[in-house]
């Protein structure tokens, strides 16, 4: 038995369902075929940026955002080392909201429904066992264990959208390239009966420390840290005391757990890579985790997803099924080059601020010269994609940060030390991304060492 479809997507969460919604609602044949029995909670920073908020909004979703109880934080209160502001999001006109946290197991199955309602099919507990190959060698569909049998499933596109462990990509063959070791380990976790006025943002990275949270869907309130190197030893003896004691360092955090009541397990990531994976190929590409991954210290997996997500429904939109399969495929492998360049800056970008011990001194100098000019808003266009790195480093204002650096008390020698040290990593970053280095290695991401760790 086979079946036929226009597009075959693997993996049922945000960056397929959103796909999905999008082709379905064009008119294509869309299937979705989500490993998942059911779409319970999965690990994630569960923070929408606004760019991401804007995507729910223009395929109508906002209302079911809203039933979830998450409000919209139109703030953010940030802390780069010495440097602390409260900060408006910038909006642009469509724009309904800074940010929102949504966790998984709400948000996932909105999306969803939302692709059924679009006119996709969508099939839980779906494996993905093998790829279909037409007569030249061109990706033309899946092979799906499904309800105790295995079939063929064909399509003109086969997408992944299925993480980290992509099978797609292992099957297809693509390539994981420029890949970072993680520095650091993140953990989070939820409570109830936070005290929080307006709901804000708190974002806090100083010294080794990295504290983040804020109020999210049915009452709940998260929170995230990121534990120092000598403090993970102690973690691993007693985790819970150990968030709520880290935690604790950030004075709007604490200041909102101050009567607050833990109310779900501490979920940890302790062991990832950064990557790029080669995006396309005859017949198939690669969109969210699947084909790129950076460290989540910046909370922009989702965002990401969802624009991946609409630049590809876009192109597949407007070639299939009329304007041929070598059309198609060179049409998607121009938007993969394109997505190298547009995430090159915020991938070294996150492993910057993901990096062991303190972040690089330009950064909280350059906030500093942006405060004094007003236009701080410029630094949270970075988290919604509006602005690159390369953009907000204008070569004035990094001047004025360096001197800002080097006029600091006891710093010059330092000052100048870690000058040095950021124009040679930026100068290797950017032969990188123009000559991307290779893994050496077949890719075997591991899922084992992403996953929830304790109560």
């Amino acid at each position: 038995m086979s079946e036929c479809y226009d597009v075959v997507i693997v993996g049922g969460r945000c960056a397929g369902s959103a796909l999905a919604t999008l082709l379905a609602g064009r008119g294509l044949r869309v299937l979705v075929l989500e490993q998942a029995k059911a779409l319970r909670n999965t690990l994630s920073s569960h923070v929408l940026q606004t760019d991401a908020v804007t995507f729910l909004d223009r395929i109508g979703l906002t209302g079911k955002i809203g039933s979830t109880g998450a409000p919209f934080m139109n703030r953010v209160d940030s802390r780069v080392d010495e440097f602390h502001a409260i900060i408006d999001y910038p909006l642009e006109p469509g724009d309904v909201g800074g940010a929102v946290a949504v966790r998984r197991d709400v948000l996932d199955p909105i999306l969803a429904d939302a692709a059924v309602a679009a006119g996709a099919r969508f099939r839980l507990a779906a494996e993905v066992t093998g790829i279909v190959r037409d007569a030249s060698g061109r990706v033309g569909g899946v092979r799906v264990r499904h309800g105790g049998t295995e079939q063929a499933v064909h399509a003109s596109l086969v997408v992944g959208a299925d993480g980290r462990g992509s099978a797609v990509a292992r099957l297809c063959g693509a390539r994981r390239y420029n890949v970072t070791e993680n520095e650091r380990w993140y953990y989070y976790t939820y409570f109830e009966n936070a005290r929080w006025e307006e709901p804000t943002f708190v974002f806090h990275r100083w010294g080794d420390r990295h504290v983040f949270g804020g109020p999210a869907d049915s009452g709940r309130y998260l929170v995230g840290v990121s534990p120092q190197r000598h403090e993970r030893a102690h973690f691993r003896t007693d985790l819970r005391a150990s968030v709520l004691a880290h935690a604790a360092g950030c004075a709007p955090i604490a200041h909102a757990l101050a009567d607050a009541r833990q109310v779900d397990k501490v979920y940890g990531i302790t062991g990832f890579e950064g990557y790029f994976r080669e995006p396309t190929g005859p017949g198939w590409v690669l969109i969210g985790d699947a084909g790129h991954f950076k460290d989540p210290s910046v909370g922009r997996g989702i965002a990401d997803a969802f624009a991946q997500a609409e630049q590809v429904a876009e192109i597949v939109g407007d070639l299939l099924p009329d304007h041929g399969a070598q059309r198609l495929d060179r049409a998607l492998a121009a938007w993969g080059r394109a997505r190298d360049r547009r995430y090159a800056d915020f991938y070294w970008m996150a492993a910057d601020i993901g990096c062991a011990g303190a972040i690089p001194a330009v950064y909280p100098a350059l906030l500093e010269v942006l405060a004094r000019k007003g236009r701080l808003e410029e630094y949270l266009r970075l988290y919604s994609h509006r602005r690159t790195p390369t953009q907000l480093m204008h070569p004035g204002d990094v001047g004025a940060a360096i001197l800002t650096m080097l006029r600091a008390p006891g710093s010059r020698a330092a000052g100048f030390t870690e000058l040095t040290s950021t124009l040679g990593r930026e100068t290797r970053r950017r032969y990188r991304s123009l000559r991307p280095l290779f893994a050496p290695a077949p890719d075997t991401t591991p899922r084992s060492r992403i996953e929830p760790v304790g109560h």
